[in-house]
């Protein structure tokens, strides 16, 4: 079996649960809420995102995908084998237990995979995640930084990772450099991303109530003219990307903004997008659907990208997405020697 990085807890649930990464709001002491979790990030993050579990459990889908877990047989060599065995060998309960998660990725966006520090803020006793850290992660060793322990082990990948308990109700994990660094934040020293010149001015535009947010640098290589023949995009002066996914009831929605500071480009971006979109309404009468719910509009200063969704639409967007499979034609059996006489 492939030894996955047991100790961070909630990434783990984060993978049973199919979710990915609410968010901020106003400023709060280092580690309580997100904007919390955000000041222990170090500064030179190339994005941030968060996740608002509080949301996340009232979701009907969250109960859905347990149940469906449930009622599928254990796979062989899996550690957890349903939701339960997981709050039980960890002794945490999604529901009640994780208060907010915040995530930083760090090195050049666009390009390999970047490497990536997790922090939440949630109720847990050490003594039983360290026991499963011990139990499954590879090259399991202690260590001492800053005077706060540092646990560290190999991924499934055989890549050097991190885990420090930060305060009884904080945990933090990534790679060792930047936990490190994280651990000389909530010492007092060092510079946090959320004094990230790019990314300081836009914390505050992040929804607090949205399930997930996040804030990305626009890739340095992107910074350019793109011309295709057909279309040209200005995307020069693009600074960042900021944007969040929410949910009411059976609908989803999605804003996406780009700050570029360039009136012109901007109105030409979204004149683009627009002309594609009549194109792409052709692929059938469910991306028809989905192209008439995406909203775009340019300012002086931003591009913004507001998609709405159904439940309902969603399905039928996976049902074309998901490859039907045709039976073979049958197969005739060669003729035997007395019927071709």
């Amino acid at each position: 079996m492939r030894k996955r990085l047991m100790m961070l807890t909630i990434t783990v649930c984060l993978s049973i649960l199919l979710m990915i990464p609410g968010c901020g709001g106003k400023k709060a002491p280092a580690g309580e809420g997100t904007m919390g979790l955000f000041s222990l990030l170090p500064d030179n993050a190339a994005g941030v995102f968060s996740v608002n579990f509080k949301r996340v459990v009232q979701l009907p889908i969250f109960d859905k995908l347990i149940k469906e877990a449930e009622q599928k047989p254990a796979e062989e060599g899996k550690f957890f084998k349903n939701y339960q065995d997981f709050i039980d060998k960890t002794g945490i309960d999604p529901k009640k237990d994780i208060q907010a998660m915040a995530f930083g990725l760090y090195g050049q966006l666009g390009g390999k995979e970047p490497d990536t520090v997790f922090l939440a803020n949630l109720n847990y006793k050490q003594d039983t995640l360290l026991k499963l850290i011990k139990q499954q992660a590879p090259g399991f060793s202690q260590d001492t930084y800053n005077g706060i322990a540092v646990y560290k082990f190999k991924d499934d990948k055989g890549k050097d990772m991190a885990l420090s308990f930060l305060s009884e109700k904080i945990i933090a994990a990534g790679l060792p450099d930047l936990l490190m660094k994280v651990i000389d934040i909530y010492k007092g020293k060092g510079q946090a991303v959320t004094n990230n010149k790019n990314m300081k001015p836009h914390f505050d535009k992040m929804k607090s109530e949205a399930i997930v947010a996040f804030i990305l640098d626009f890739p340095q290589e992107a910074k350019k003219v793109h011309d295709s023949g057909m279309f040209k995009l200005d995307l020069t002066k693009a600074e960042v990307i900021i944007g969040d996914i929410d949910n009411a009831g059976t609908t989803w929605t999605a804003e996406i903004t780009m700050i570029s500071r360039n009136e012109e480009a901007n109105q030409q971006l979204v004149s683009t997008l627009n002309g594609l979109k009549m194109m792409a309404a052709a692929g059938g009468p469910e991306v028809e659907e989905l192209v008439k719910n995406m909203d775009l509009k340019a300012s002086a200063d931003s591009v913004k990208l507001k998609v709405t969704l159904t439940e309902e639409l969603l399905e039928k967007l996976k049902s074309k997405m998901t490859p039907q499979m045709t039976p073979p034609p049958p197969t005739q059996a060669p003729a035997t020697e007395a019927e071709v006489e």
